[in-house]
């Protein structure tokens, strides 16, 4: 019986990357407005330089959680959007704890915060969100 190869699925990099691409050709007034927050951004070096490099960052305000993008658009009685990304069909599971807390605490702060499964899901959830239907 021959091997079935299954296509491989788009990383979380490529869907963000295409979501952003999407979000800036359909509203270029905006551009500018939605932006990465590199909080998971790989740290190079030997262990002694990550934990040097993580303090600095934490110094700076590095917080775990913190969502991949934020949209600074106020829209639907909402100060603005923040989008956690992952890569298509990850369940809610694979949220962190701290990404958890991070989503519910911009929510009692007045924002829109959602994630996304993929780059389809999160430009569905962005065109709710800039056509003003509640989150």
């Amino acid at each position: 019986m021959p091997k079935v190869i299954k296509p491989k699925l788009p990383s979380e990099h490529q869907e963000q990357k295409a979501f952003v691409q999407w979000f800036n050709a359909q509203y270029p007034k905006y551009r500018g407005c939605l932006f990465a927050i590199p909080n998971g951004s790989h740290l190079a070096g030997t262990p002694a330089v990550r934990a040097m490099k993580m303090n600095k960052l934490k110094s700076e305000g590095f917080k775990n959680g913190v969502s991949d993008l934020f949209l600074a658009v106020p829209m639907g009685g909402k100060s603005g959007m923040f989008l956690e990304m992952k890569a298509q069909k990850k369940p809610r599971s694979s949220l962190s704890v701290e990404q958890r807390m991070h989503l519910k605490l911009m929510e009692e702060m007045g924002y829109a915060a959602c994630w996304a499964a993929g780059s389809k899901e999160a430009i569905r959830i962005t065109k709710d969100y800039m056509d003003g239907i509640a989150l």
